[in-house]
């Protein structure tokens, strides 16, 4: 498997716990930029909004577009069971059993 899909998969996962362990369930592409950096899976805002747009497409997110750069993205119930580990799906990795940020 190529390190760039597995790349991807941590960081879809990534985002969907963040997103879970919001008190609001959501976060905007700075402070997601912010956490994959901190996780050494960082990614250009180009990288960060395809995987954006990938989870939404799949139905793990909803995103609001407030300007070009600025997204609002908010776990939905099946990014929540994904994060949770309820639900494994192709694409983004499964958590472990004490997964957290």
């Amino acid at each position: 498997m190529p390190i760039t899909q597995v790349q991807a998969e941590h960081q879809r996962l990534t985002i969907l716990i963040a997103l879970n362990e919001s008190p609001d369930y959501g976060a905007n592409t700075s402070m997601l930029s912010d956490i994959l950096a901190q996780f050494a899976l960082g990614c250009s805002q180009d990288q960060l909004k395809t995987l954006l747009n990938w989870l939404e497409q799949n139905g793990y997110v909803s995103l609001e577009r407030l300007t070009e750069n600025t997204w609002i993205a908010k776990i939905t119930r099946s990014g929540i069971d994904v994060a949770e580990g309820v639900s494994v799906v192709p694409g983004i990795k499964r958590p472990g059993p004490r997964s957290a940020l």
